[in-house]
C-alpha cells in the first residue's frame, strides 16, 4: 500500500496531466525555474510555457499557451515551492529517485487498472485501461468542442494542423452535437425572452 504522502504526489501528477494535456515526456521535463528546459512562465499576462532556444529549431525562445484550468492548477502551488520539477511522482522504492518515462507510464497504467477506468475492449475481450495518453486524448477532445482547430493545434502543440484535424476535430459526433444543441437552446431562450419583452412593451404602449 502507498503512504498518503506518496499517493498525494501521484494524485497531483494525474490532475496535472488531466488539466494540461501534456505528453508524458513533456510533463516530466517541465520545470519551474530552469532556463534550459521546458519551463513555466508566470511573468506574462497569462501563464504560459517557455521553450528555450536550445530546444527549438528556430534557435529562439518560444512561448506556448496553456489551458486556463492548467494555469489555475499551477497557481495553486505556493511561491516557496515553485522550484525544480513541476511534477515529482514518488518512486516505488528509492526516496528522491527521478523516475524514467517507462516507469511512470507503467505505474499510470496500473493506477488506471486499479481504478477500473476502461477506455476500450478488444475483439478478444481484453480490456484497455486508462493511461497517460488517454488523459491527453481526453484533454484534446474536451477542448476540441470549445475552440477553433488552429487554437487547439497550439494547445496540443501539434506541428501540423492535419494532426489536430485527424485526431480531435469531428471525431466525437455526439459531443459536438451536445454543444450544438446547447447553443441552439440558449439562442431559442434568448429569442423567446426578447419576444416576450417586445410583446410586453408593445402592450404597455397601447392606449387604455
Amino acid at each position: 500500500m502507498w503512504g498518503d504522502d506518496r499517493a498525494a504526489t501521484w494524485e497531483h501528477y494525474l490532475r496535472g496531466l488531466w488539466t494540461s494535456g501534456l505528453r508524458l515526456g513533456e510533463s516530466l521535463e517541465l520545470f519551474w525555474d530552469r532556463d534550459d528546459k521546458l519551463c513555466v512562465d508566470l511573468t506574462t499576462k497569462r501563464p504560459t510555457l517557455r521553450i528555450p532556444a536550445e530546444l527549438e529549431k528556430g534557435n529562439r525562445d518560444r512561448l506556448l499557451p496553456i489551458a486556463p484550468e492548467f494555469a489555475e492548477f499551477l497557481l495553486m502551488t505556493p511561491d516557496a515551492d515553485r522550484t525544480g520539477p513541476v511534477f515529482r511522482p514518488a518512486p516505488e522504492r528509492v526516496k528522491g529517485e527521478r523516475l524514467c518515462d517507462y516507469t511512470v507510464s507503467r505505474i499510470l497504467s496500473k493506477i488506471g487498472e486499479k481504478a477500473g477506468v476502461k477506455v476500450a475492449t478488444g475483439q478478444n475481450g481484453k480490456v484497455k485501461y486508462a493511461s497517460a495518453h488517454d488523459l491527453r486524448r481526453s484533454f484534446g477532445e474536451r477542448w476540441a468542442a470549445r475552440v477553433m482547430p488552429v487554437v487547439l493545434q497550439q494547445l496540443m502543440r501539434h506541428e501540423s494542423i492535419e494532426t489536430t484535424l485527424r485526431y480531435y476535430v469531428g471525431r466525437n459526433a455526439q459531443s459536438t452535437a451536445d454543444v450544438l444543441w446547447e447553443a441552439h437552446e440558449r439562442a431559442a431562450g434568448n429569442t423567446l425572452g426578447n419576444s416576450a419583452h417586445h410583446e410586453t412593451t408593445q402592450e404597455s404602449r397601447k392606449p387604455r
